[in-house]
């Protein structure tokens, strides 16, 4: 009659059948790496164990063998008894979960225990192995992903997870987003069949190509309608595998407030246009009319003096609505438009000085110039600059002084400045001189609004330019302006 495998066992009881040189492969074979193995009676009592079990319960063979199980190992005791029990009546046990302790404080083991019956009514063979790290890193790694799943979910409306464009899970959010309050349905489909059909092609794209940076498509709600997102993807860990997290931003709203201000914006445009036409061509009768009856032949002398001040205030009421143009389209839209063209700056100041000495004919009004003049500005609007700066200087110096406007061109650009050496600007104005409707009396042009110097910076400004303020006692007043020589936006603000 064959002998029980576990009477046969080094440290088990001597059997005088088994061949003594077959003991050590035996015990090496039971010792393999990876699984604690012992062998119980029928009375759940310890005959043999190998050393790697011997290690797990933390006690050596030889004070566990010869021992009933409650009181070797009292942790794990109770789950164990019936597993041992269950192969004692012949069934095999394979791989059941257990969870306890080896000894009463000992540290909290999660196993895989099976058992075996060694042969019928005569004893047991258990199995275990110790995935206690395992199980404590896949917990670690569900926390993980949970707290990532957490602030994900705070910091977007919603996100997804994919491998190879196919769902594995969605959050509600996004659920919600497309119409679908049970993302199951969603699970395993592609994504492409969400993405509005104009998108798919750059979507699959990004998605093939891993891109990490935002993007923005369209996504197709549930009902049809089109819902403009912005999309992030990034590498993520999912039931540890590699695969793709996207989180996914709402930008409706953005984007109908940007349709909105390009909505309004086009409006300001037309509204100034049509403002500014409608204002210049009732005024363009006048000072055509005003000029006619300037050079009539048969004009009474009485009505000359009358005329001429018709003729200075249509000038002066030109000047006014063009300013309030100017404000408004420069507040409103941003700066104002500059239309560049080739042009010779020295050309430009020379009709400038023209047009002042022509209207200040006791004045000395000089103009200095040297370098390279030419450049790409907007002539018109630099006109203007050179005429409010040299008008200001004209219309606040005493009429001894002389003004000086002085053109230099160097390589960069060209520096204006307009000197006034008996205007003084105090200190505490300076900060603010070029702010709308502030010291108008001090150093304004003589427009009576205070906005010539505010439309002259802005007309530097759309320029690339810069406009500053020096002002003393010794060298009176200087307005420098510094002009890019080719860097002027074309039609900015507009």
């Amino acid at each position: 009659m064959p002998q029980p495998v576990f009477q046969r066992l080094p440290g088990a009881l001597p059997t005088p059948g088994v061949p003594e040189e077959t003991l050590p492969f035996l015990g090496a074979l039971l010792n393999a790496p990876g699984w604690g193995v012992a062998l119980l009676d029928v009375d759940s009592r310890f005959l043999w164990m190998n050393d790697l079990l011997a290690s797990l319960c933390g006690r050596p063979a030889p004070l566990c063998v010869g021992r009933f199980l409650a009181e070797a190992w009292p942790g794990l005791a109770p789950p164990l008894s019936p597993l041992l029990a269950r192969a004692q009546s012949g069934e095999r046990v394979a791989e059941e979960l257990v969870s306890g302790r080896f000894g009463e404080v000992g540290t909290l083991r999660h196993l895989t225990v099976s058992a075996l019956p060694a042969s019928l009514g005569a004893g047991v063979l258990l199995l275990l192995r110790d995935n206690s790290s395992r199980l404590r890193e896949e917990a670690a790694l569900r926390a993980s992903e949970e707290h990532m799943r957490s602030i994900v979910e705070i910091s977007c409306d919603g996100y997804f997870f994919h491998d190879r464009g196919q769902f594995l899970e969605i959050s509600p959010g996004l659920g919600r987003l497309l119409g679908y309050y049970e993302t199951a349905e969603m699970i395993g489909r592609n994504i492409l069949e969400w993405v509005a059909p104009e998108f798919r092609a750059p979507a699959r794209d990004v998605m093939d190509r891993g891109v990490e940076a935002p993007y923005e498509l369209a996504v197709l709600h549930r009902d049809g309608r089109r819902i403009p997102v912005e999309v992030m993807g990034r590498p993520a860990t999912y039931q540890g595998r590699a695969v793709r997290l996207g989180a996914v931003w709402d930008v409706s709203i953005r984007k109908a407030s940007e349709e909105r201000l390009t909505r309004m914006e086009h409006f300001r445009e037309q509204f100034l246009d049509a403002a500014g036409d409608g204002f210049k061509a009732p005024l363009q009768r006048l000072h055509f009319d005003v000029l006619a009856l300037q050079h009539a032949p048969a004009i009474p002398e009485s009505l000359t003096e009358q005329v001429g001040r018709v003729g200075q205030g249509v000038r002066r009421v030109e000047r006014l609505i063009r300013q309030l143009l100017d404000f408004t389209r420069a507040r409103l839209s941003g700066g104002l438009p500059v239309q560049a063209t080739s042009v010779h700056l020295g050309q430009l100041a020379e009709r400038v000085v023209a047009d002042r000495r022509q209207a200040h004919p006791g004045r000395d009004l000089r103009l200095v110039t040297g370098g390279d003049l030419q450049g790409t500005w907007d002539a018109e609007r630099l006109t203007q600059l050179m005429d409010s700066l040299v008008g200001n200087a004209l219309h606040h110096g005493p009429v001894t002084s002389s003004v000086v406007l002085q053109l230099q061109g160097r390589w960069d650009g060209i520096t204006v400045q307009v000197h006034d050496p008996d205007c003084r600007v105090p200190p505490e104005y300076q900060g603010t001189l070029f702010e709308p409707f502030k010291h108008r009396a001090v150093c304004a042009a003589d427009d009576g609004l205070g906005l010539s110097l505010f439309i002259v910076r802005q007309i530097a400004l759309a320029h690339g330019g810069r406009i500053s303020v020096e002002s003393g006692a010794a060298d009176g007043t200087r307005f420098i302006v510094w002009l890019p020589r080719t860097d002027c936006p074309v039609a900015s603000g507009s």
